[in-house]
């Protein structure tokens, strides 16, 4: 079983999209993400701004509904170049975050989020923030056996 860390992670500049998905979890985050990837990456290729590895995903969910604000990006170029179709968006640092590598497609990834809650949990922490996945590697456009996410909360001592 993958071992949960807990690190610092630096600010990072992403060129950004966002959609509410209506809920949490891959049956509702899923489809909202193939929703907004092809215009997303549309947006950028005709900018002629670089699809820079890895890729960031972040959630916020409503205080007010079951939904959930999903946010895709790319990291930016140095200096970002601002577009339409697009955000630039600067993650902030986090002096700590828990941190879970999810191995393989898109399918387990609800369990290895459940994993890294209960673990946050038992280690007495508690989530302050908005959630990310880094997808360390993930070259093809469709989740694959291959591909390397890291699941990130940030948390503080609960």
């Amino acid at each position: 079983m993958r071992q949960i860390s807990y690190r610092r992670v630096e600010p990072v500049t992403v060129y950004a999209a966002r959609i509410d998905a209506p809920g949490p979890g891959p049956d509702n985050v899923g489809p909202a993400i193939a929703t907004v990837m092809p215009a997303f990456n549309e947006a950028l290729i005709d900018a002629g701004r670089p699809l820079l590895e890895p890729g960031i995903f972040w959630y916020e969910p409503h205080d007010d509904s079951p939904e959930l604000t999903v946010h895709v990006s790319f990291r930016a170029e140095d200096p970002p170049v601002p577009g339409d179709g697009y955000e630039v968006v600067t993650l902030p640092a986090v002096d700590t975050m828990a941190v879970l590598v999810h191995a393989g497609d898109m399918t387990g990834i609800g369990d290895s989020w459940g994993r890294l809650m209960e673990g946050v949990a038992a280690d007495g922490y508690r989530i302050v923030g908005p959630c990310r996945e880094v997808y360390l590697e993930a070259g093809d456009p469709e989740p694959g056996p291959d591909w390397v996410t890291e699941l990130q909360a940030p948390v503080e001592r609960g």
